[in-house]
């Protein structure tokens, strides 16, 4: 007999690796981000609210 996986073509385990590698890569994005904002805001600094417009 020969073994039958779900719908989705995935077992449970293989979807559980999949949910945490997403959270993971989700968390590292939002941390470049953060990075990013934090540097350009470094480099600009005060003077960035003191520009014309």
């Amino acid at each position: 007999m020969v073994d039958q996986k779900p719908p989705s073509g995935l077992t449970p385990e293989e979807q559980k690796r999949r949910r945490n590698r997403s959270v993971a890569l989700a968390l590292v994005l939002g941390a470049l981000v953060l990075i990013f904002y934090v540097v350009t805001m470094a480099k600009f600094g005060p003077q960035i609210l003191q520009r014309p417009l």
